[in-house]
């Protein structure tokens, strides 16, 4: 009985690490800039830039690939040392909540 409490306890401090970090703004912003360039400048030619988009164009961008509404090609990240592994806009969407959504689109804006 004790292992058990003991899994589950360990369990939820994972899960609450886990989610403390999706919504540390450093670590949103960076999961960004991995692929949008620092700053949200791209260097790719077929990934735009977010520095300077207005906040209501990237709020709605970024909602659009949370619904499935826009296309979602498979890419990897460009801009860092991250494992290359395939991956998509509405993938990364999807692990933004509303609050996330909006930070982001407040500090691409003021880029």
């Amino acid at each position: 009985m004790k292992l058990i409490r003991w899994a589950l306890v360990a369990g939820l401090m994972f899960w609450g690490v886990v989610a403390a970090a999706e919504s540390d703004p450093a670590a949103l912003v960076a999961e960004c800039e991995a692929c949008h360039g620092p700053g949200g400048v791209s260097a790719e030619d077929d990934v735009p830039n977010l520095a300077g988009m207005s906040r209501a164009d990237l709020v709605e961008a970024i909602e659009a690939f949370y619904f499935y509404e826009r296309h979602c090609s498979n890419t990897t990240y460009r801009s860092d040392d991250r494992p290359k592994t395939p991956m998509n806009m509405c993938n990364v969407a999807n692990t933004l909540s509303t609050e996330d959504r909006e930070a982001l689109a407040d500090y691409f804006s003021a880029q």
